[in-house]
């Protein structure tokens, strides 16, 4: 049965038409931040005026790793798309050896500086995202990380051995809800929580007093001084404890439970869940553990039960209430993942530590970008999404710019999946640009 492919003739056109036009959304929401203003205060390392000014060679970089496109190279693209870079508000594009020689400016002042543009960003961004979370769960989840970052070779500075044996850094941050809100990268060799109290004592600024916190954490953060930290802040608390050493004691106290210590924490009955209470040396006063026991794995029985120990800074809730709070960690954990993943940071792009340092910096001003439109611009229905959807549904829609009256005006096709979520935005932002100051 013979198939006839319809010809189709190949052209060219000089008609403005993009295939990111949902980029006029991260310009609009960048300029709504101020975050232009903020980059062109503090970062001042081009000593010509001549080619891409310093807060274009950052925007273009952020812009490209909002979209997805984590390499140096993907600022060329941006530089050929004239429609896009018009969208985006840039005059001028650097090419990616522009852009290379400029990251390997940043010292250690700089990319501090930097730092208080992100830390600045998300005062902005984080209220929104604090009123979510606390008004949809009750609390608000705190998720404290660090993720190691391979590198290729042996000519990057600073990398150093990770848990594995690889040479890598440390990228170790803290998300409120799903924004990245604290971030460092730290070079490779250092403990594995390395830097952990500046950046709580810096997220507990950001949240302020009195909020329902519930900070939730893995292995690495199962020590004294985080505990006494969280319970000085009165953030409530649940850590996850794997390490052989620390549960050999768990082990102990769990083996005086009885029968009727236990109590089922789902309808299947599979997994039941008991407290103890343990004091770690040095801690001061006994803490409680919930001690999750599963006795089978999907349809199989196990032949013999698997223990999870978690310890907890209150156990006045439900067990099943206390392993669901905890269990949301791997939520955060994908949250994590997300930037890594979606914005393309598993690999560093240059050679210097400090140049990669602020490469993932712009990298956390990027994910804050996307997180302020799908929450300020967006409706609420798009929050249960990540900023993979966002990107791809929103940032990576095409468009066409026409010149109509002496006016711009960017044409989406109706054929658009999230249809809603453009109109929704353009609704938003016509609305914020005629509110009062």
């Amino acid at each position: 049965m013979g198939i006839i492919a319809k010809k189709i003739e190949i052209d060219f056109t000089d008609e403005k038409i993009s295939s990111s036009a949902g980029s006029f959304f991260l310009s609009q929401m960048a300029d709504r931040l101020g975050l232009p203003e903020m980059l062109g205060e503090v970062i001042r390392l081009k000593s010509r005026q001549r080619g891409a000014s310093d807060v274009e060679m950052m925007l273009s970089l952020i812009y490209c790793l909002a979209q997805g496109d984590g390499k140096i190279h993907d600022v060329d693209r941006l530089g050929g798309d004239d429609s896009r870079r018009q969208l985006l508000d840039l005059e001028t594009v650097p090419g990616h050896r522009r852009l290379g020689e400029y990251l390997r400016r940043f010292g250690i002042r700089s990319c501090n500086r930097l730092d208080k543009v992100a830390r600045a960003l998300a005062r902005q961004v984080a209220p929104s995202v604090i009123e979510h979370e606390i008004a949809e769960k009750g609390y608000l989840p705190v998720f404290v990380d660090g993720s190691g970052i391979e590198v290729s070779g042996r000519c990057f500075e600073g990398a150093g051995e990770l848990y594995d044996g690889s040479d890598g850094y440390w990228l170790h941050g803290v998300f409120v809800g799903r924004l990245w809100v604290e971030q460092r990268l730290w070079p490779g060799g250092v403990d594995v929580a390395h830097g952990w109290k500046d950046q709580l004592k810096k997220t507990a600024e950001l949240i302020g007093p009195d909020k329902p916190v519930w900070a939730r954490m893995d292995n690495a953060y199962y020590n004294g001084e985080v505990v006494k930290f969280c319970e000085s802040q009165g953030w409530d608390y649940s850590i996850s404890v794997t390490n052989k050493t620390y549960k050999k004691p768990l082990h102990r106290k769990r083996e005086q439970l009885t029968y009727r210590d236990w109590k089922p924490i789902n309808k299947k009955r599979t997994e039941w869940a008991a407290l103890i209470y343990h004091c770690p040396s040095g801690w001061g006063r006994k803490r409680p553990y919930l001690v999750i026991r599963k006795d089978w794995d999907g349809r199989q029985k196990r032949m013999f039960p698997t223990y999870v120990y978690i310890l907890l800074s209150r156990a006045d809730l439900p067990l099943a209430e206390l392993a669901r709070r905890h269990r949301g960690k791997q939520g955060q954990e994908n949250a994590f993942k997300g930037p890594l993943i979606e914005l393309d940071l598993h690999h560093p792009p240059c050679r210097r530590f400090n140049a990669n340092r602020a490469f993932y910096t712009a990298g956390q001003i990027a994910q804050m970008l996307l997180v302020a439109i799908q929450y300020q611009l967006l409706p609420e229905t798009a929050r249960k999404h990540g900023i993979r959807t966002i990107i791809r549904d929103l940032v990576r829609t095409a468009g066409k710019l026409v010149r109509h009256a002496r006016k711009w005006k960017l044409l989406f096709a109706k054929s658009a999946l999230k249809l809603d979520w453009i109109a929704h935005a353009a609704d938003r932002i016509e609305s914020m640009a005629h509110a009062p100051p």
